[in-house]
């Protein structure tokens, strides 16, 4: 079976660092603690009452994007907060980009176990409340994110970062004033150089080119979202309608619109020089001025450490991350965190002994992580595997890996790689294709963005005899926009069935 696998504080703490130790070890002794709320683990060692007021206003926003688009649209795996003091004690911390530290205010990066938001409290930061809610609205809106590109899921995080409320009422998409001097002082980037900016771009990396990016990509969102044209603003919807089907960026701008790219970029210019912005007010059915309720605890310095490491693996720095690790082990042998982190930093160096030997020494020590023990088994069943191949395992064997997917699943039931694995692993068994199309198809309902699910979804309906389903599962891999690896497996697929004179087997 073929599977597809797609700071002051710290300047201060240095001094006391050991020569070959990372810096966070000294941080890490400061006084940690973690404030819990209903929807956020917001991990600090500042002034409490800054963590206090992020927390509130983190569940307000909340609050009010649920009671606007349904609780489920906020649902998700836990939201972890990595709230520093200031932006110098964050920068260790942050993704590289050329080597060197990115010049970014704050991030914000997904993960199926854990969602992770990294900031300075709001007033250690001139932005304030802007930087932290522009991060979570790229959480919000997380299942466009294959969906969109760079210059919407900014534009929209941009337009949401002014969110203020007073009583039943939200507003959104008030003037930035930074962007307001950039679009002044210089001429704006002809939109099919906005359209083409990625991750990976200068214009989104690089400080000298950051400004007028992220000023028009708000400019172009907010004109489409409150501008003075009621026909785009009502066509706007369709942008994304179009990018589902597979229409590029430009493509499906154009159609979607009605209006091609050297008119809309005269539109942008006449709305930036008349300067007349009206915030979006919408009128929420409670008020979202009630107390919250809060819990805190300390955390402990190998807590910390872990938290760095992991946060340092997630931005995919793992000879930092491992140094985080290794101190934590030094620090508390008998701790199972150490042990989790480079059980997880193994598996991303797709070291599948490795990874089992130190997850399974975390088990034993106690470990309670369904992330643990997802990655045990899976670690373990790749082991099994020649390449990506994989094939029936004896029935001890297959109970051994069965018990830890299951175990991953009674404690974090929604962990949607959990589930899709489990699914696999069924169909692969062979035993019961019923289960397995329904842990797949529960993957694809807790995570529709993740396209690999439904290839492996399209293998188990065509396993059970139903190359019809399987053909309507794979039809969104072969749009031209699809990942191109999930593209080619597809179309394989399709070709074996097509090249099938009976059942398939």
């Amino acid at each position: 079976m073929f599977r597809v696998c797609a700071l002051a504080l710290l300047v201060a703490s240095v001094a006391f660092a050991a020569p070959g130790q990372p810096a966070g070890l000294s941080l890490a002794r400061e006084p940690w603690f973690e404030t819990r709320t209903a929807h956020f683990n917001i991990y600090s060692c500042g002034d409490w009452r800054e963590v206090y007021r992020l927390a509130g206003q983190l569940e307000q926003f909340q609050r009010a994007y649920a009671m606007l688009a349904g609780k489920a649209a906020t649902a998700s795996p836990p939201i972890i907060v990595m709230a520093f003091p200031d932006h110098e004690t964050m920068t260790p911390f942050l993704p590289l980009y050329q080597g060197h530290p990115a010049n970014i205010a704050a991030f914000f990066t997904r993960g199926s176990d854990e969602n992770l938001i990294v900031l300075p409290l709001a007033n250690a930061d001139p932005r304030g409340m802007e930087v932290i809610f522009h991060e979570y609205t790229h959480l919000l809106f997380r299942h466009n994110q294959y969906i969109w590109p760079v210059w919407l899921q900014e534009g929209m995080a941009e337009v949401y970062s002014t969110f203020i409320t007073a009583g039943h009422e939200m507003e959104i998409a008030r003037p930035i004033d930074r962007h307001l001097q950039t679009l002044a002082s210089e001429p704006l980037m002809p939109l099919h150089e906005l359209f083409a900016v990625g991750h990976d771009s200068p214009q989104y990396n690089e400080a000298s080119r950051q400004g007028m990016f992220y000023a028009e990509s708000w400019l172009l969102t907010d004109y489409l979202m409150a501008g003075d044209n009621r026909v785009l603003k009502s066509r706007f919807g369709r942008y994304t309608e179009l990018l589902e089907q597979g229409e590029n960026a430009e493509q499906a701008f154009t159609n979607a619109l009605g209006v091609s790219l050297p008119a809309m970029e005269r539109e942008l210019r006449r709305y930036a020089d008349a300067g007349n912005y009206v915030p979006i007010v919408l009128k929420l059915p409670a008020n979202l001025s009630s107390p919250i309720a809060v819990a805190n605890r300390r955390v402990t310095p190998v807590e910390i450490l872990y938290r760095f490491g992991d946060e340092l693996l997630r931005v995919n720095r793992p000879d930092a991350a491992q140094a985080y690790f290794e101190q934590a082990q030094k620090l508390a042998p008998a701790s199972p965190l150490p042990y989790e982190g480079l059980g997880l930093l193994a598996s991303q160096r797709n070291d599948s002994s490795e990874a089992i030997a130190d997850l399974q020494k975390a088990l034993q020590l106690g470990s309670a992580s369904f992330l643990a023990d997802y990655e045990f088994a899976q670690e373990k069943y790749r082991q099994t595997a020649n390449g990506d191949r994989y094939h029936r395992l004896p029935d001890d064997q297959a109970a051994e890996i069965r018990d830890d997917l299951n175990k991953s699943i009674a404690l974090m039931p929604d962990f949607a790689p959990a589930h899709e694995l489990l699914g696999f692993f069924e169909m692969v068994q062979g035993g019961d294709l019923a289960s397995a199309e329904q842990q797949l198809n529960y993957a694809i309902q807790l995570e529709p963005e993740d396209p690999s699910y439904l290839y492996s979804l399209a293998e188990a309906q065509l396993q059970d005899h139903d190359p019809d389903a399987a053909r309507r599962t794979l039809a969104p891999l072969l749009l031209p926009n699809a990942d191109a690896k999930l593209h080619s497996a597809a179309l394989d697929l399709i070709q074996q069935m097509n090249g099938l004179n009976g059942p398939a087997q």
